[in-house]
């Protein structure tokens, strides 16, 4: 299409994008949704820019029978009069240091043109690498660390990428399997863009097949954890310094409230506890931990240091 479909109000320097997306598919654990959400108001990121109207006309209905207001774009009035454009949101937040961070709603129509809306941001702002965060749910172990799977737009990238801990899937290889919208633009950056590189990081949300005595399924709803896996992988690849640590401790209390109520479920089900134990025996995880970069001058010290220690003594 002609016509620019992002606008900036503002345009910093910037390599590195996270993005994330309401109303869609593959958000176990609020991960898509509430990760990016979190980052924005944690480190105060200010909104530079968003996908046009154009955007917002073609890519989504104005709403979904019996769903009421959840799907209709935003509007906004004051004293009777409206104060801006029905909008999606699709933007684009300055978080500092190079980092941008995107807010998005996953698209109903022409992936096209919101593929094409989404790499034309990635080239106004000059962003070296994307990663899109995405989550499902599974059965897994509360207490242990979340499995994090990687889809990878170049093949360069995955010799850098076996750094992090990351299992690399599979997904639609046996079969007709539909994309979500993070796999998608992957997809795209491989064919269609491929100036960029970009990632899809997918953690698997605790959720099992029980439920509560509110008829809800027993899990982890937001997924505090997962969000920290993935953000400390992150961390590392940008060489951020992201404050991971209330994302820590609120991980450690959702997941051992998961477990308190999964215990009392396998004391009164012996059936349950049996698919408890086998999913913790079962579960496969790839560790990751974090590496730590040595200063060039400290590390040149510690070889000196090393190269000019005495010799052992001769054994008798």
């Amino acid at each position: 299409m002609a016509e620019d479909l992002v606008v900036f109000q503002e345009k910093p320097q910037a390599k590195f994008l996270i993005a994330g997306w309401r109303r869609q598919w593959s958000d176990g654990g609020e991960i898509s949704s509430g990760l990016p959400k979190y980052l924005i108001d944690q480190v105060k990121a200010k909104r530079i820019g968003e996908m046009s109207l154009e955007v917002s006309k073609m890519c989504y209905p104005f709403q979904v029978p019996g769903t009421h207001d959840m799907y209709r774009p935003t509007a906004a009035y004051q004293n009777g009069l409206p104060s801006g454009e029905l909008i999606r949101e699709n933007g684009f937040y300055d978080a500092g240091n190079g980092l941008i961070i995107f807010m998005g709603e996953e698209p109903w129509f022409r992936i096209d043109i919101y593929g094409e809306a989404f790499f034309q941001g990635l080239e106004v702002l000059g962003i070296d690498k994307t990663v899109a965060v995405e989550g499902y749910n599974g059965a897994a172990p509360p207490e242990m660390e979340r499995s994090v799977s990687c889809v990878y737009s170049h093949s360069h990238m995955k010799e850098w990428l076996e750094k992090f801990g990351l299992r690399f899937s599979n997904y639609g290889s046996q079969g007709r399997s539909g994309p979500t919208i993070g796999m998608a633009l992957v997809s795209m950056a491989h064919f269609q863009y491929p100036d960029f590189e970009m990632i899809r990081l997918g953690a698997m949300a605790p959720m099992f097949p029980f439920l509560s005595g509110a008829s809800d399924p027993v899990g982890i709803s937001k997924d505090h954890r997962a969000f920290y896996d993935i953000t400390r992988r992150i961390n590392a690849m940008f060489k951020l310094d992201l404050n991971l640590t209330e994302l820590m401790t609120m991980g450690e209390n959702g997941s051992r409230e998961l477990q308190e109520s999964l215990d009392k479920i396998s004391e009164e089900n012996p059936n349950a506890k049996e698919m408890i134990d086998r999913v913790r025996s079962e579960y496969n995880v790839i560790p990751y931990v974090d590496s730590v970069e040595l200063d060039p001058a400290l590390d040149k010290t510690l070889e000196d240091i090393l190269r000019n220690l005495p010799d052992e003594p001769d054994s008798e």
